[in-house]
């Protein structure tokens, strides 16, 4: 199938979104991402919302522990298992929806191979320093890359 068959449900989802969130005003709990391979760290442009450059990660689902979202999350975007996550705090913020935002960041070691992408989702990855994130990504990145730089010493 192709590419941007797959996408149209998550395409749909991050348009309606919004518009939920822009009325109800939830508090909205997610993850990002931080996986390293030596110097680098891995961003990725998802197929559908907002394209700028991204950490990995996702919404975490009822009665879902962070850790346990990340790492559901990296699996199936990415295909990576990890099993060992550093907790890098929480990001709380207002977004552009009127919802409330809580990010759970956490860091973690790339396992052994390349990334097998779930093309419905992921565009596009890229390894990139984390001392010299794209100035196209998404707000928080650059904060999130600042404390992973900090965790790794």
């Amino acid at each position: 199938m192709l590419p941007n068959l797959r996408a149209w449900p998550y395409r749909l989802a991050s348009r309606l979104l919004p518009l939920y969130r822009y009325v109800r005003r939830p508090t909205v709990h997610g993850v990002r991402c931080v996986i390293v391979r030596g110097d680098e760290a891995l961003l990725v442009r998802h197929t559908y919302g907002d394209r700028r450059w991204a950490w990995p990660g996702g919404l975490v689902r009822r009665r879902e522990a962070p850790a346990a979202t990340a790492r559901r999350e990296v699996r199936e975007e990415l295909g990576f298992d990890l099993t060992v996550w550093e907790s890098l705090g929480e990001l709380d913020y207002r977004g552009s929806d009127r919802a409330r935002h809580v990010v759970s960041c956490f860091l973690a070691q790339a396992g052994p191979g390349d990334p097998v992408l779930r093309r419905a989702e992921i565009a596009e990855v890229r390894w990139a320093p984390l001392y010299a994130i794209p100035a196209e990504s998404l707000d928080g990145t650059a904060e999130i890359a600042r404390r992973a730089l900090a965790a790794r010493g």
